[in-house]
């Protein structure tokens, strides 16, 4: 993983939740951008979890950000998926 990805996750509006694979498989949830950063040189990234759980990863054990699907509300309008009205 590099910081440039991470960013873009990071920066999405709205924001996407996403899930961070290290290298021995272990998966961490980034439901918020609150509570997620990096530190100046993008070596660690830390985040809180949905338990208030702190964690630090180092950003070179990250092998993968995958993208986790949010259900939508009730009675909400999905967008259209080839752009049109």
């Amino acid at each position: 993983m590099t910081l440039i990805e991470f960013s873009r996750e990071m920066g999405r509006r709205p924001f996407q939740p996403f899930t961070l694979v290290t290298v021995d498989g272990q998966r961490f949830t980034v439901d918020h951008p609150e509570f997620a950063a990096t530190d100046r040189r993008g070596r660690v990234v830390t985040f809180y979890g949905s338990d208030n759980t702190r964690h630090e990863i180092d950003a070179r054990l990250i092998v993968e950000i995958v993208g986790v699907d949010v259900p939508m509300p009730a009675g909400s309008i999905a967008p259209n998926p080839d752009g049109g009205e």
